[in-house]
């Protein structure tokens, strides 16, 4: 019997990456369009580490994440990524 990482075996441990890549990118997308003033709510969300859920940390810090329009900036960050490669191999 050969080895077999038990993480390949837990249902949707992968989804995990996806979601955070994505709450990054939607963090990020914020920060370009507040500046400065985004520093404290995102040094307060980084406080909590993992010790609340999401969505409450992000509540603590004046984001809905229950509204599609903060996933729409992760979403928007990707697109422009994706129009950027297309354009590059024209």
């Amino acid at each position: 019997m050969g080895v077999h990482p038990a993480h390949f075996y837990t249902p949707f441990y992968c989804y995990a990456y996806s979601f955070g890549q994505l709450l990054v990118l939607a963090l990020y997308q914020r920060y370009k369009k507040q500046g400065a003033r985004f520093t404290p709510h995102y040094l307060k969300i980084l406080a909590y580490g993992g010790s609340a859920s999401p969505q409450h940390i992000l509540e603590e810090a004046g984001i809905d994440i229950t509204k599609p329009a903060f996933w729409q900036g992760g979403f928007d960050f990707i697109s422009g990524l994706l129009d950027e490669l297309e354009s590059g191999l024209d």
